[in-house]
């Protein structure tokens, strides 16, 4: 008797937060809703900015609504993750992986810079342990 009390419950527990869940997803549905329609006016008012007057072309328009549009869905996504209570260890973790991903790139970057003087210092080091 006490297994079916114990499943009954937890049946209980699990209805009463699936409905209070639903409301915070009702919110979150009408926070994208909002945020796609601010994401496309951003990206239709870029498209029409005219550019005669410069020399750019307007792919560069095209190239800008669509940096725009992924990154505003991008944001999008990351704002209903923290009205849901888990976006903190999301961002962390994002901003782990970017410290990572730009230590490599400049560690790279001073690598293939400083190559050729690091061959030179080489070989003048193996012509000096040579020569004694």
């Amino acid at each position: 008797m006490n297994f079916i009390n114990a499943v009954a419950d937890s049946l209980g527990r699990l209805v009463v937060d699936a409905i209070r869940l639903i409301p915070m997803i009702i919110v979150a549905v009408v926070i994208w809703i909002i945020g796609v329609a601010l994401i496309n006016l951003a990206t239709s008012l870029i498209r029409r900015i005219d550019l005669k007057g410069t020399n750019l072309d307007n792919r560069v328009l095209g190239i800008l609504a669509k940096i725009v549009s992924i990154a505003g869905r991008i944001l999008l996504i990351l704002i209903i993750l923290d009205y849901f209570g888990i976006g903190e260890a999301i961002l962390a973790a994002i901003a782990g992986g970017l410290t990572l991903t730009f230590a490599i790139a400049i560690g790279l970057a001073f690598g293939r810079a400083i190559e050729g003087d690091a061959k030179d210092l080489w070989e003048s080091t193996k012509g000096e342990l040579k020569r004694k």
